[in-house]
């Protein structure tokens, strides 16, 4: 009975650690666009991601699209649709490595053209 236990309590432990991971993973939709910097080298803050769903502007925010599916990233204008805040992505904000990379934005969907408004909250700095 005692292994059982231990079992049981080795399993809750690792579940409630997983927790913060999984909840910052939660995906929403967002809009990206480009703030103005130029990076020589990857992971580079090039951009500000709008949370629609809280209205948050995530400023400083890297662009990961290799979850996206094929057809849609070689699409040839997508990334300056991105660029320029013209999609709407489902994706999730994820910090990863250490603490000064910044935040990046890992879109695994484009959902749909942003209207004029979302880009210009994107934009605002």
């Amino acid at each position: 009975m005692s292994a059982f236990r231990f079992a049981f309590l080795g399993f809750a432990a690792c579940s409630i650690a997983a927790l913060p991971s999984l909840a910052a993973a939660q995906s929403s939709d967002y809009v990206y666009c480009s703030n103005g910097i130029v990076c020589i080298r990857d992971p580079c803050p090039s951009g500000n991601a709008l949370d629609l769903a809280t209205g948050k502007l995530i400023k400083g925010v890297a662009l990961n699209t290799t979850e996206l599916p094929l057809q849609d990233r070689a699409a040839p204008d997508t990334s300056d649709k991105l660029q320029a805040g013209k999609l709407v992505v489902r994706g999730s904000i994820q910090h990863r490595g250490e603490p000064n990379e910044p935040p990046m934005l890992v879109v695994t969907h484009i959902e749909r053209a942003s209207d004029k408004a979302e880009r210009k909250r994107c934009a605002a700095h």
